[in-house]
């Protein structure tokens, strides 16, 4: 019963972020183009779909200082996120990250939950700008 709660506390709560997500003015939400999420002003809010062997978007571009938080949201398979540069672990559905993009580069993102065969090639990139 208990589990059955916690999940349904979960869905409700990634329906409402869902629905909340086009709610938000470009000032204060972060813009999705071409595959590519990219913050403004200082904060970003990312949700990264999960599906068998690709992260959507791909390419996550913020700007340096700025305040990044990471949502996962598995679409199909069981799969993690970790960010190793910035020390973050997601390791399930709704599982949220937040952290100040503090260096810049290039830094990869793969799954971290054996997901299948194409498992070692899901992998995505945070690009901090200067």
């Amino acid at each position: 019963m208990k589990k059955m709660k916690i999940g349904a506390t979960a869905l409700a709560a990634m329906l409402l972020a869902v629905s909340l997500a086009g709610c938000g003015s470009a000032k204060d939400s972060a813009k999705e183009l071409e595959g590519t999420a990219t913050s403004s002003e200082g904060t970003g809010t990312v949700t990264i779909k999960a599906t068998n062997y690709k992260f959507e978007p791909g390419t996550i571009k913020v700007k340096k200082g700025d305040k990044v938080k990471l949502t996962l949201s598995n679409k199909q398979g069981l799969h993690g996120l970790k960010l190793e540069d910035y020390n973050v672990e997601l390791q399930e559905d709704g599982a949220t990250a937040e952290f100040t993009a503090d260096k810049a580069g290039t830094f990869e993102f793969h799954c971290s939950i054996m997901c299948g065969s194409g498992h070692d090639g899901m992998k995505g990139e945070l690009v901090v700008e200067e």
